[in-house]
C-alpha cells in the first residue's frame, strides 16, 4: 500500500485550503465572545421552560441592545450583552421590566451576573494569542531536540496548517473565540503534534535499519503506524460525540472544534506533515548517502 504517493497532491490541496482560509477569515471577521470584547452575561433560572425566541425578542426589544440569549441548562437561560459603556450598569433594572412585564408568574431569578470590561478583553485576547505562540515555539524546539531541524520545521508547518483551518471551520460555522475555544485549540495542536512525531520516529527508526530509498521509507513508517493512528482517532471521537451531543450549551463548541481539529490533526500527520519531511529533508538525506 503505497499511501506517500498521493502526499503530492494532497499537499497541493492543502496549500490551496490554507490560501483560502486567509482570505476567508479576512473578510469574514472572526466572532469573539465577551471574554475578549467585553460586556455582560447574565444567567436567568426560571420556574418552567420558556419559549426561547419570545425572550431572545423581548430581551433586545426592552434592553434597545443587540443582546443574545441562548439555553443554558434546564430552564436556565444565557443572556449575553456586548459592551456598551451608556446601558452596562442598568442590564439588571432592564431585565426586571421583562420579567414583570412577561414572565412574573414563571418566577424569573438572576442566578449569575458577570461584568467583563473592554480592556480586560484585550489582554485576554493577546494572553490567547501568547500562549499559541509560546505552544509552538516549545513544540519546534522539542522537536528539533528530539530529530533534527528539518524534522522540526515540518512539525511546525504543519501544526499551522492545523491551527489555521481549524480558525477557518471557527470562522464558517460562526463559532465564538472564547477562552474555551482557545482550550481546544491548543488541544488539537497537541494532539496533532503528537501524531506526527509517532511517524517522524518511526520513519528516523527505519532510516538506520533499512537501506531503502527516502520516500519508500516515508511510506512503510506511515503504514507502519496507521493502525495506531486510525485506532486513536477513532478512540478520541468515540469521547468527543457525545461530548458535543449531550455536554450542554458550554461543552458543545469546545467537543465541536475538538472533533474538526482531531480529524485535520490526523490528515495532516498522514498526508501533509510527511511530505514536507520529505521537502526539507531529501536533500541532507542525499548528501549523506
Amino acid at each position: 500500500m503505497n499511501i506517500f504517493k498521493f502526499s503530492k497532491y494532497f499537499f497541493i490541496l492543502s496549500l490551496f485550503f490554507i490560501i483560502y482560509s486567509v482570505f476567508y477569515i479576512n473578510s469574514n471577521n472572526l466572532k469573539y465572545g465577551l471574554e475578549f470584547s467585553g460586556g455582560t452575561e447574565v444567567i436567568i433560572d426560571f420556574y418552567e421552560e420558556v419559549d426561547i425566541d419570545s425572550l431572545r425578542e423581548r430581551v433586545s426589544f426592552i434592553s434597545n441592545i443587540d443582546s443574545t440569549v441562548q439555553l443554558y441548562d434546564e430552564n436556565n437561560y444565557l443572556i449575553k450583552f456586548p459592551f456598551d459603556q451608556k446601558t452596562e450598569f442598568n442590564v439588571k433594572d432592564k431585565l426586571g421590566k421583562v420579567f414583570k412585564e412577561f414572565y412574573s408568574d414563571l418566577s424569573p431569578n438572576i442566578v449569575q451576573i458577570d461584568f467583563i470590561g473592554p480592556k480586560v478583553g484585550k489582554e485576554l485576547v493577546q494572553n490567547g494569542l501568547m500562549a499559541i505562540i509560546y505552544g509552538s515555539i516549545a513544540i519546534l524546539i522539542y522537536v528539533f531536540i528530539r530529530f533534527n531541524i528539518s524534522f522540526s520545521i515540518a512539525a511546525v508547518f504543519a501544526l499551522f496548517h492545523d491551527f489555521l483551518i481549524s480558525l477557518f471551520f471557527i470562522s464558517f460555522l460562526n463559532i465564538e473565540i472564547t477562552l474555551s475555544t482557545i482550550a481546544a485549540i491548543l488541544t488539537v495542536i497537541g494532539y496533532s503534534v503528537n501524531d506526527t512525531i509517532v511517524i517522524f520516529d518511526r520513519v528516523r527508526e527505519n532510516l538506520l535499519n533499512t537501506k531503502s530509498e527516502f520516500t519508500e521509507t516515508i511510506n512503510i513508517s506511515i503504514v507502519q503506524t496507521l493502525s495506531r493512528t486510525i485506532l486513536t482517532v477513532i478512540t478520541v471521537l468515540i469521547v468527543l460525540i457525545p461530548l458535543y451531543f449531550f455536554g450542554g450549551p458550554i461543552l458543545r463548541d469546545f467537543s465541536l472544534i475538538m472533533i474538526i481539529g482531531v480529524i485535520i490533526g490526523t490528515y495532516s500527520s498522514i498526508l501533509f506533515a510527511p511530505y514536507l519531511m520529505y521537502i526539507f529533508s531529501s536533500r541532507r538525506i542525499n548528501k549523506n548517502g
